[in-house]
């Protein structure tokens, strides 16, 4: 009789280990099925000792042992996936169950007995192993210049008899990475995404086809069995799909380098411009650049900067504010737009937010709108129905009535102010009201899902036709950073309406997210970029105008080491959600656990969530001393402060490497 210690394969089980009891054949890394809330599900064997061993234990346990009701012939998944998984979960500060669980797709659990079957055939490929040291190279060039990098690396990796998967964040990058790269060896091409049957077909290829592979799918698909992958490409590196919103908060990023690094593959990093803490491993880490990092702009058109409060030169506004009419779109602007339409050439207008105002003041006390549940600023919308104005929290979508007052001071003298998506939309509707124009709105409340969104860019990029409204115009889209997921096709014209509105944003890394968005406008633009700002000035505005960004990226990197930011210094930050007396009670625990760590704590920037309050704890650290040797040489995690972060209730929320500090 053996005692199996068991992670359950299952989102959403509070346990991290259950015990069980069998008397077959079973080993640390098998796959068994156990019985669970009376369902029968998955699970990974993390220990196995003998009953006689553990009968003091077995006897002084308060439950009965259940029996494994099944031992799995054989694991399907690398151990190397697994140790990689555990490993990344320790780094987050997390539980091993989530850490599993979120990495091998649902469709690997859910059809696990029909994919094993492949694996018995999976045994006769070569397995490619590799005793050198895993080799990491960061790649940063315009995404044709990489796209051609890829296409030959490919080729001499399949003449090696080795195959390549390359990572990617979201199925639309997926779809243009498969067109550029597939042709010529459409057979031995695979992309990870869709209908169920589809992708189980496809595993089994990959699994038992004696040929090398090109595989392209998301991270967890790396959970796919196949010995001979030795190059592993993470593309689109800057992109924030990679990093888990919900628990367990993992980027996907540190898992693919880490198991990269644990099979012996070759690791690429590849995007136009990589993150900032990637760009400074190049010199902590020792990461090397396929070719040399290119920080020039490759824009082929115009980008031309509009200022509607232009200045004399002794700095004084040439035009009286009180004489200033506020216009979402400049004269100019609608100049530009209303010739590229008359010659058939769609337009692209960008704007940070949703809604018709980004926030409301009173103009009599300065008090911002805020919502009465959670604090946070409160948007002001158009109402779909009835075009009515409402005021809705994107924080907790709490919606109140368009004609309140202000609670501070009791005016009714309200202003919206910042551009959302619904004011632009509605004057874009306005200045075309006479003419046949399409106008369309891509944002979170025009498009509720990945299907609606797709019909509206399909409508949009349709030349001619009933969709197009009209064959004899160009088309209008007004949208926020939603559109760069979905955009196929360039437009001829991009506007930035107000350039300002992307620093209303407070992120440590907002510089950095400024110049990823100009980006991808610009990588969706053909012929002309229209940035209004009333700063034309601004440090990255003259950076994209210069089309060079190395001077830009070298000071926001100063910066931040002498603020003591990352990637100079590890931030882990705490954060707590509760009512007054438990928000009390929290900051004194954190402020005694964590005292050798000198903890900055302070309230989040929306102050309170639901009626409750939203505690913040930072904590900064030498990155050698919470990183893996895998990623960085010679570093560890301090295991007194992983012990106090596990040691923390379940209303505790732990976030390593967080995107802001909110």
């Amino acid at each position: 009789m053996k005692i199996a210690t068991v992670i359950p394969l299952k989102k959403g089980t509070w346990k991290e280990n259950l015990t069980y009891f069998t008397a077959q054949d079973v080993v640390s890394g098998s796959i068994v099925t156990i019985p669970l809330r009376n369902k029968k599900i998955l699970g990974l064997v993390m220990s196995v000792e003998n009953a006689a061993t553990a009968k003091s234990n077995i006897k002084s346990m308060s439950f009965n042992l259940k029996k494994i009701s099944e031992v799995k012939e054989r694991s399907i998944f690398l151990k190397e996936y697994f140790d990689s998984a555990i490993e990344t979960s320790r780094y987050y500060a997390g539980n091993k169950n989530n850490a599993i669980t979120v990495l091998i797709p649902a469709i690997m659990r859910e059809n696990y007995d029909t994919i094993a079957k492949f694996a018995s055939q999976a045994e006769m490929l070569p397995s490619g192993k590799s005793k050198l040291k895993s080799e990491k190279l960061i790649l940063q060039a315009p995404v044709l210049d990489r796209i051609s990098f890829y296409k030959t690396l490919i080729r001499g990796s399949f003449a090696e008899k080795k195959s390549v998967f390359i990572v990617l964040p979201t199925e639309y990058d997926i779809r243009i990475f498969e067109t550029s790269l597939s042709r010529g060896i459409e057979l031995f091409t695979f992309t990870l995404f869709g209908d169920t049957k589809k992708i189980i077909k496809k595993i089994e290829q990959i699994m038992t086809l004696a040929h090398p592979v090109l595989i392209i799918g998301t991270a967890s698909f790396l959970s796919v069995p196949r010995p001979d992958i030795k190059t592993i490409v993470l593309e689109h590196e800057s992109s924030n799909a990679y990093k888990l919103i919900a628990k367990p908060h993992f980027d996907l990023r540190f898992f693919t380098e880490l198991f990269a690094v644990k099979i012996n593959a070759k690791f690429i990093l590849g995007d136009t411009l990589l993150r900032y803490e990637t760009i400074a491993r190049k010199e902590t880490d020792g990461l090397m650049p396929v070719h040399p990092l290119q920080f020039r702009i490759n824009f082929q058109g115009k980008i031309e900067i509009l200022n509607p409060s232009p200045k004399n030169p002794s700095g004084n506004e040439l035009v009286s504010i009180s004489k200033k009419k506020f216009k979402v779109l400049m004269n100019e602007s609608e100049k530009e737009i209303k010739n590229a339409v008359a010659k058939k050439k769609n337009v692209f207008i960008f704007t940070l937010r949703k809604g018709l105002a980004t926030m409301t003041v009173c103009r009599d006390c300065g008090e911002t709108m805020s919502c009465e549940k959670c604090g946070a600023p409160l948007v002001l919308y158009s109402s779909y129905k009835d075009k009515k104005r409402m005021f809705v929290c994107n924080r907790c979508e709490k919606e109140s009535e368009g004609d309140q007052f202000c609670v501070k001071c009791g005016s009714w003298n309200l202003v919206p102010l910042g551009i959302g998506t619904d004011t632009v939309y509605e004057h874009v509707k306005e200045i075309f009201s006479k003419e046949k124009v399409k106008i369309f709105k891509l944002d979170k409340e025009s498009a509720k899902s990945k299907k609606g969104a797709g019909t509206i860019i399909k409508e949009f990029s349709v030349q001619g036709g009933s969709a197009s409204g009209g064959e004899d115009t160009g088309k209008i889209l007004v949208g926020t950073e939603m559109v760069f997921f979905y955009m196929k096709k360039k437009t001829p014209l991009s506007v930035i309406a107000s350039f300002d509105s992307l620093w209303s944003l407070p992120n440590f890394k907002m510089g950095e997210k400024i110049i990823q968005i100009m980006l991808s406008i610009i990588g969706n633009t053909t012929e002309k970029l229209i940035i209004q700002t009333k700063n034309e000035n601004d440090r990255a505005i003259m950076a994209i105008k210069m089309e060079n960004l190395l001077s830009f990226v070298r000071e926001e990197l100063e910066d931040r080491k002498k603020l003591d930011y990352p990637p100079f210094k590890r931030f882990i930050k705490i954060s707590h959600l509760g009512d007054k007396e438990q928000t009390s009670k929290a900051r004194k625990l954190l402020k005694e656990i964590f005292k050798e760590y000198s903890p900055e704590i302070f309230s989040g920037f929306v102050k309170q969530f639901k009626g409750k309050y939203v505690t913040n704890a930072l904590i900064k650290i030498d990155p050698n001393k919470w990183s893996l040797p895998e990623i960085s040489t010679g570093s560890s995690l301090d295991e007194n402060l992983l012990a106090k972060l596990a040691s923390l209730p379940s209303n505790f929320d732990v976030f390593v490497d967080p995107e802001d500090l909110l």
